[in-house]
């Protein structure tokens, strides 16, 4: 155990150097920070405070990711559709096209201004209400400068490396992020429990032997063994600067299965290939997939959905009830699906299914009680059955099925209105494609499904 743990020490040196950003991308970070700050102190007004937030202000940044988080602090006394106005205003107004940046309206619990800069940095110019405490909460991102005051306070150099190091793990295994079309651990979170458990190791120690329900109290360095009913979680993190608040509500439990599996992995055997994702080339990805299908044995079917002009948070959920609806019809016709797997690609939303080969005929329906009179009506709506069983009481009919095959579902659902497009996601125009994905999908449909198989 002891030499596991000295080796893995050499990996997480080894794998910092790769993600620890470097000195020439700090200060041109740091030169950004400034000029932007700058502009916003000309337009906004004396009583407004600006904030650096976000893990640039944190320290915990990965190598390549550090966009900015600037935040409008307002005092309380203006109402919120004000505070909306004027956050868009300033934001607005400090983008300056002429230098080649430019900007977009975000939405969170209310709007705000991206500012895209040639450097290739994004920075999020955010309105707050300043606030003192969570008692004093008016929106959710409020919370956010006390969030960054608090690993501020209580986070070493040495722990802030650890938090790299487990944002960058939590990646190679498809879990960062807290987007509902991840369900993974967010930066904040990932600062909470090196916090708590001390550090990288002690996290993936924790996360190995992990036992559901449980809830974390980091600010008082508690671990309770019991489910957290008024939060409605297995896994609760409470935020050390609102009591009333669940940090790990986006975390799924597939997350919380797969860091588990690959601490448990990692810690009995470390390998740096625990840190990296795969990565191929397109060329490579189409032929990755292709073998995969043949030795597989098979079925992939790939939908591509028309999507609006809208962000991947807006679309996503609705991307996802259309591949949910697809899954069950799949299933309630007596099929299997192995996985699925969502993604957005351009204007295009795509949905990837894996189902073993099979045609069916014929499938047993389940009937009712063979000692009641629905029986009777059970037999008479099968009266063109090929039979009837019996089995434990139960009446089944052998009868012919619907459909013969998925493809035949899908197509159905797709072009016989078995299946409704949303507001944002279009089924009108659908294409399907059934094991001879087209070359620009096929890195990202092998990536996706390697992520599904991955722990």
């Amino acid at each position: 155990m002891a030499a596991n743990k000295e080796k893995a020490k050499g990996i997480f040196e080894k794998v910092l150097k790769s993600i620890k950003p470097t000195e020439q991308e700090m200060r041109t970070t740091t030169a950004n920070v400034n000029m932007l700050m700058h502009r916003l102190k000309e337009v906004v007004g004396r009583d407004v405070e600006l904030r650096v937030a976000g893990s640039i202000a944190r320290g915990t940044n990965l190598r390549g990711s550090a966009d900015i988080d600037i935040f409008m602090l307002f005092k309380s006394g203006i109402s919120r559709k004000r505070l909306e106005s004027l956050g868009l205003k300033y934001g607005k107004a400090i983008a300056k096209r002429e230098m080649g940046e430019r900007y977009e309206i975000k939405y969170a619990e209310h709007p705000y201004v991206r500012i895209y800069l040639p450097s290739g940095l994004n920075a999020d110019i955010v309105p707050a209400f300043k606030i003192e405490s969570a008692e004093e909460l008016a929106t959710a991102v409020d919370r956010t400068p006390l969030h960054t005051d608090f690993i501020n306070t209580h986070l070493s150099a040495k722990q802030r490396d650890d938090v790299r190091l487990l944002k960058y793990f939590l990646k190679a295994h498809n879990i960062y992020g807290a987007e509902s079309r991840i369900g993974g651990f967010s930066g904040y979170i990932c600062e909470l429990l090196i916090y708590h458990y001390g550090s990288i190791i002690g996290a993936l120690n924790a996360f190995s032997s992990m036992k559901l329900p449980i809830t974390l109290d980091p600010l008082n360095k508690e671990e309770r063994r019991e489910h957290e009913k008024r939060f409605g979680s297995e896994f609760v993190v409470i935020d050390p600067v609102d009591k009333n608040r669940n940090v790990a509500a986006a975390v799924s439990i597939d997350a919380l299965a797969r860091l588990s599996i690959a601490s448990r992995l990692f810690l009995s055997k470390p390998d740096i290939k625990a840190f990296y994702g795969q990565k191929v080339s397109h060329d490579e990805a189409a032929k990755l997939l292709k073998k995969f299908m043949l030795e597989s044995k098979l079925d992939l079917f790939l939908i591509a959905l028309s999507l609006k002009e809208k962000s991947a948070d807006v679309t996503w959920p609705q991307l996802r009830k259309i591949s949910s609806i697809i899954e069950e019809t799949v299933k309630r016709y007596g099929f299997e699906v192995y996985l699925s797997a969502k993604w957005v690609s351009g204007k295009y939303g795509l949905i990837l299914l894996l189902a073993p080969k099979r045609s069916l005929g014929y499938r047993l329906f389940k009937g009712p009680s063979a000692f009641t009179s629905a029986a009777s009506d059970f037999i008479h709506a099968h009266h063109n059955a090929a039979g009837f069983l019996t089995e434990k009481g139960l009446l089944y009919a052998l009868d012919r099925n619907r459909y013969g095959s998925v493809e035949e579902i899908i197509t159905e659902m797709l072009h016989g209105g078995g299946v409704k497009g949303r507001k944002d996601v279009s089924v009108k125009g659908a294409k399907l494609f059934v094991n001879a994905i087209p070359a620009k999908y096929a890195e990202a449909a092998y990536l996706e499904l390697m992520k599904k198989l991955r722990v």
